[in-house]
This record gives structure tokens, C-alpha cells and sequence, in this order.
């Protein structure tokens, strides 16, 4: 792993509201209210209007969503760049996912390896 993979994963992980409006967004284009209703699913905890405000706007600032509008409504879209940070999150629960399965494969309690 290069040192730039690791400052990768730290933007990745830094904002846990945007990595759920990421994956929320690679289901379909969402609507304001439709993205924090998703994400408040996806995550367990409720997300309020202003954490939604942060989190809209830091995706369109970073590139990861742009706006759209359709019959009057403002759309998130993901774009290019957010379709890949998607790919990387996936790839980042699947590897998190095999280490755990692996550790407690080891047959060690709480998946702790030796």
C-alpha cells in the first residue's frame, strides 16, 4: 500500500454522512429530502436538514454529485468521479468484510487473530 492510498481512505472515511450519500446515490438520482430519508436508512441515525446541507455541498464541491433539475426539482446525480469513490467504498466493505471473516475463521474469540 502506497501513502497515498492511505490519504485516499482517510478523505474516503472522513465525513461518514458523505460516504452514505454516495452509496444512497449509486442506487438512482435523488432529491434533497429523497438523500437524507436514504441515508438516515442506510446509516441507522437520523440525519438532520443542516448535516444534509453539509453533505450536499461537499459532494458538489469535491465532484463526487452534481445538480440537476427535473419538473422543478433539484436532483443529486453522482458523477464520474463519485461512481469511482462508490467502486472504492465497495472494494473497502468487501475487504473489511473478508479480513473479519477471516479472523474468525481463526477460531479466536472476537474475530482477534493471533
Amino acid at each position: 500500500m502506497e501513502f497515498g492510498d492511505l490519504l485516499e481512505i482517510r478523505d474516503i472515511l472522513q465525513y461518514q454522512h458523505v460516504i452514505g450519500a454516495v452509496v444512497c446515490l449509486g442506487e438512482r438520482p435523488m432529491r434533497y429530502g429523497e438523500l437524507g430519508s436514504a441515508i438516515t436508512e442506510w446509516t441507522g441515525n437520523r440525519i438532520g436538514d443542516g448535516e444534509i446541507t453539509r453533505t450536499v455541498r461537499r459532494l458538489v464541491e469535491s465532484g463526487l454529485a452534481r445538480e440537476t433539475f427535473a419538473e422543478g426539482h433539484r436532483l443529486l446525480t453522482l458523477t464520474k468521479a463519485g461512481r469511482r469513490r462508490l467502486e472504492t467504498i465497495r472494494a473497502l466493505g468487501h475487504a473489511l468484510h473478508r479480513s473479519d471473516s477471516h479472523a474468525q475463521d481463526d477460531g479466536l474469540p472476537d474475530g482477534k487473530a493471533s
